[in-house]
């Protein structure tokens, strides 16, 4: 599983955004509505020049022409005025290379520096979050879930149905290399000698010493009985030319049968070379645990195993056989597995009853939570800001005109009513002043 920081540091990476277009209902409807409204906003400005050009035909009666001329002339000015500053943030207007115009292309970049400023700003101020956890009291809900048998049951339901993704097969080389880099490096800090002493200390003390001694010497008996013929030739290899075969037969069979009789000896506690095997044995754990040769030697031997690809082939295997038999076990409706998950959730609902206990969780939560506020606010951040300086210009300048261009359609309207309002209210006071 996993380094776990099952970090945001995954969610800095920009991912490519969806291509735009009519295949996506909700960005259709959004065009179709921005069309919509850029009508209205034209329809307008046509209305005023519409009424400027009614004003110079000559068809009006006396004395409505130069109205409706001013009306019509000031809102041509500021439905023009104002269609000029909305087009000015998206692009150039008529294409002209008129300055500070085709705002939001030029400043894609601080657009989103200043969006990503302003949701960690906002949105993920620690005590504004602290106070929302706060409010939620986790434990208190986790309680309550678990409070019920039918709830908890089905606690237990999604725990156990997510173990099997968990443990898909394509996931064992992973957890096999990083157990067995921990279980190199957690013995590489142990001082192997106490451990073969105490395992050798738990052997000698086990009753299973004399089956083993029993064993061992039987197989040492073996030996010696199928290598007399070699015994017999070595003594007479060694012997002097004129001491006769017989006598070097006779000699190497004593030989072979004393060696077998002593080894015979040592499998029986009440003989004296028995005695002084079993005793030797029993010191042996305390010699090896104060650094002898032989304890330096078995540390050797246990260290240069570690680090042979046998370790991890055993590590491999291991980790392969739990796995398939975790699978199997979670296969069963009443598999050892969901009862140990179900007895553990009955235990921790049982204990949460504890005010006590849910405000130390609430306040381990919240600890947690405070210490990982300032990495989680740099990567959301950092996401942000660099999912939208990742997105093409034109296509983000396309996506915020969708987003805002509705409204900004109302200031063009405004903007050429409110010019014909004070056009209106200019003529009259030009009139009755002028009068």
């Amino acid at each position: 599983m996993p380094d776990t920081q099952t970090d945001l540091r995954a969610l800095t990476t920009p991912s490519p955004l969806p291509p735009a277009g009519p295949d996506f209902p909700d960005e259709a409807a959004e065009v179709a509505d921005l069309r919509r409204h850029k009508l209205m906003a034209g329809g307008c400005l046509a209305l005023a020049a519409l009424g400027w050009g009614a004003s110079h035909t000559g068809v009006l009666p006396p004395g409505a022409a130069a109205p409706l001329r001013a009306v019509a002339e000031a809102g041509m000015v500021g439905g023009l005025a104002d269609w000029f500053a909305v087009t000015a943030l998206f692009r150039r207007p008529l294409g002209l290379p008129i300055p500070h115009t085709a705002l939001v292309p030029r400043n894609r970049d601080r657009i989103a520096d200043g969006i990503a400023a302003y949701i960690d700003r906002e949105f993920l101020a620690p005590t504004m979050l602290v106070e929302q956890l706060r409010r939620m009291d986790l434990a208190a809900r986790l309680s309550g879930l678990l409070a019920g048998e039918t709830s908890r049951d089905r606690v237990a339901d999604l725990v156990v149905g997510m173990l099997p993704a968990l443990l898909r097969e394509e996931r064992e080389a992973a957890i096999r290399g990083t157990l067995t880099r921990a279980l190199r490096r957690g013995l590489a800090g142990v001082d192997l000698r106490f451990a073969i002493a105490r395992v050798l200390r738990a052997v000698v003390e086990s009753e299973a010493l004399e089956g083993l001694i029993g064993e061992l010497t039987e197989r040492a008996m073996l030996m010696v009985e199928d290598r007399r013929a070699w015994l017999q030739d070595a003594v007479a290899e060694r012997s002097r030319w004129w001491i006769p075969k017989a006598v070097d037969r006779r000699v190497a069979g004593n030989m072979a049968d004393a060696a077998i009789g002593h080894l015979f000896d040592l499998r029986s506690p009440h003989s004296e070379v028995g005695r002084d095997l079993r005793r030797w044995l029993a010191e042996l754990p305390d010699e090896i645990e104060q650094g002898s040769p032989l304890g330096e030697k078995l540390t050797s031997i246990v260290n240069a195993a570690l680090s042979e690809s046998s370790f991890a082939q055993l590590v491999g295997n291991a980790v392969g056989t739990l796995r398939e038999m975790a699978l199997e076990d979670l296969a069963k409706p009443d598999g050892r597995i969901r009862e140990v998950v179900a007895a553990a959730l009955g235990s921790l609902a049982e204990q949460l009853d504890d005010a006590d206990l849910r405000a130390r969780i609430n306040s381990s939560i919240e600890e947690a939570f405070v210490a990982a506020i300032p990495r989680w606010r740099q990567n959301i951040q950092a996401f942000v800001s660099g999912t939208l300086r990742a997105q093409d210009v034109e296509d983000f300048t396309r996506r915020l005109e969708l987003r805002v261009g509705r409204d900004l359609q109302y200031i063009r309207i405004n903007g050429t009513l409110l010019g014909a309002v004070i056009g209106g209210v200019l003529y009259v006071l030009n009139q009755a002043l002028g009068g």
